[in-house]
């Protein structure tokens, strides 16, 4: 019989620690035998799922949009182009029409959403297919004058003297709003105001694309060659320049150097009636006999010329 202080109450022995006050404990109780660790559960927080969780990509988010029809086709183009990034995200028509109701917070476009809203709530569908909803936003925020205005402003828009770059951007956001999306057509609206350098260098390609995001290609690449080739050729030019020394010019022996008359010779001259050439009385340079042996260069003749003109305002003064 146990004796009466065992029978008390049970208490919570740890499964990991063995009973020592068991009796039926043998020899081996003595030394514990190797027991396997214990599993430890991890935090909620810490633990790893296996399951891959699709990652948003925030950048180029949309902003919100107020309403303004100049702003919504270039808006609803930022949400088509924020879905397609985020495709595995938003891979329903359900959760994109609500994302793009999301940001369609201010102005006008606030009331739109709201009765969008409360028209969903009636369907089966609840919400609709995507593409229902950028048809009632078009019919909304883009009306039909939008795309004409477009076209008028593709017929005039022209590159001249601005970069290739420039002109591709404003072209894609005026056919953006226009919706021509045919190839050929596209193409042909572009050349109309491409510069005709480029225009002639795309005709003398062996194969024109007929694919208008491929024909951008190609134009970009043969004006990046256009301009590569300016660049070298200003650059060849420039080092000539630089390396240019200008050769001295062989003076001529007989030619009299104007430079050897100085002011005293030349007022000497004026003053006893001689001759800047031949330093004689009776005559005058332009007149002097010797003239034709000593070549007077046309400096010297324009000098002599002024000289003759202040001396005969100096002689009408004196009379």
């Amino acid at each position: 019989m146990a004796p009466e202080s065992a029978i008390t109450e049970p208490r919570l022995i740890p499964t990991d620690i063995e009973d020592s006050s068991s009796s039926s404990s043998t020899s081996s109780d003595e030394f514990p035998e190797e027991r396997p660790p214990r599993q430890l559960s991890a935090h909620p927080s810490l633990r790893m799922s296996h399951s891959t969780k699709d990652i948003e990509l925030r950048a180029g988010a949309p902003v919100a949009f107020d309403g303004n029809i100049r702003k919504a086709s270039r808006w609803l183009h930022s949400v088509k182009a924020y879905f397609t990034v985020n495709a595995a995200v938003y891979s329903t028509d359900e959760k994109k029409v609500v994302t793009a109701l999301a940001y369609m917070t201010e102005g006008t476009a606030s009331s739109w959403s709201d009765t969008f809203y409360q028209v969903c709530e009636g369907r089966t569908a609840k919400y609709g297919t995507w593409a229902d909803f950028e048809k009632e936003f078009r019919e909304m925020f883009i009306p039909a004058d939008a795309s004409i205005v477009a076209l008028n402003k593709i017929q005039k828009l022209k590159q001249l003297g601005r970069s290739l770059t420039s002109y591709v951007a404003e072209f894609h956001s005026l056919v953006a709003v226009a919706n021509v999306k045919e190839s050929h057509v596209l193409i042909h609206m572009f050349n109309l105001g491409l510069n005709d350098d480029l225009v002639r260098a795309v005709h003398l390609m062996g194969e024109i694309p007929t694919n208008f995001d491929k024909y951008i290609t190609a134009v970009t690449k043969i004006d990046s060659n256009i301009n590569r080739g300016k660049t070298t050729i200003a650059l060849t030019n420039a080092n000539q320049y630089r390396n240019y020394r200008p050769q001295p010019k062989k003076k001529d022996d007989d030619a009299m150097d104007v430079d050897r008359l100085d002011e005293e010779e030349r007022a000497d001259c004026m003053a006893k009636g001689l001759c800047f050439i031949c330093k004689k009385r009776g005559h005058r340079a332009n007149s002097c006999p010797d003239k034709k042996k000593k070549k007077v260069p046309v400096r010297q003749e324009k000098i002599e010329e002024e000289d003759d003109e202040t001396e005969n305002r100096r002689l009408a003064e004196d009379f």
